[in-house]
């Protein structure tokens, strides 16, 4: 539980100070590496409220594609999941 409260606030202040070709990998590994880490889509919002172009936050691209990312892994979940 540690690590994954470290790991959201490293994304967190990668969101915040470094640009986006450092967090948007890093924020896809963490999608993979922690099992059903619904804290990517509430980052894909945070991204689209400080970096998007004005459209609505129902339409987010970041945010769904991390929704897409984590439904598909879903039925992965288990087998994707590591011990860390």
């Amino acid at each position: 539980m540690k690590r994954r409260i470290i790991g959201a606030l490293i994304l967190l202040l990668a969101i915040l100070f470094l640009p986006y070709w450092v967090y948007i990998p890093l924020l896809f590994i963490a999608t993979v590496l922690f099992p059903l880490y619904w804290e990517a889509v509430l980052f894909g919002f945070l991204i689209d409220v400080l970096y998007g172009q004005g459209h609505s936050w129902l339409l987010s691209p970041t945010a769904l594609a991390a929704l897409v990312i984590l439904i598909v892994l879903l039925p992965l979940r288990e087998r994707l999941r590591w011990q860390i």
